[in-house]
């Protein structure tokens, strides 16, 4: 992991206060293109909404300094389906090495909001991703149960990557490494 100055002297990102599912995880890819490459996806708001499993919309909402967007996605664990409103701030940028999110969404069965770190690491054939993130979730979908959720999550996470892999591969690997 990265040192910077949000993240100095935690092993982690921080989990919200308050009642409901509590949620870590984290993993790695490694996508074909260089660091700068996909940092530039990243920043970039329409190749970032082709990426997201379910989005309808994607939006920029920038608080002040702070990059930060707004989606409806559509979401579902089980049963339990969904359009979610989804806000997501980049707290902490350094190009084109690692980014700190704080996020959240709002849906009909419930609520969530967490903390994400980043990390872009050069590698050969591309750039390793190696992401960590605490999610306190709330609502009836919090009490759908943790193997559930965990799951859906690490299936929207293969999805996502995916997605932004097939987008890298239909632009000719802009900025290949």
């Amino acid at each position: 992991m990265n040192e910077t100055p949000l993240r100095a002297g935690r092993d982690g990102p921080r989990m919200p206060e308050g009642r409901g599912y509590q949620m870590r995880g984290s993993g790695a890819t490694v996508v074909a293109v260089s660091p700068e490459a996909l940092w530039a996806i990243v920043m970039d708001e329409a190749r970032l909404a082709a990426a997201i499993p379910g989005a309808e919309t994607l939006h920029r909402i920038d608080e002040g300094e702070r990059r930060a967007y707004a989606a409806d996605v559509g979401i579902g664990v089980g049963r339990i389906k969904g359009t979610y409103h989804v806000s997501a701030a980049f707290a902490e940028e350094i190009a084109p090495e690692s980014l700190v999110l704080f996020g959240g969404a709002k849906g009909p069965f419930g609520s969530s909001s967490g903390e994400g770190w980043v990390d872009f690491t050069p590698v050969d054939g591309g750039t390793a991703v190696t992401y960590f993130y605490a999610i306190l979730i709330t609502g009836l979908v919090a009490r759908v149960g943790g193997r559930l959720l965990d799951a859906a999550a690490d299936k929207l996470i293969e999805k996502f990557f995916a997605r932004l892999a097939k987008s890298i591969v239909a632009q000719g690997k802009i900025g290949a490494a």
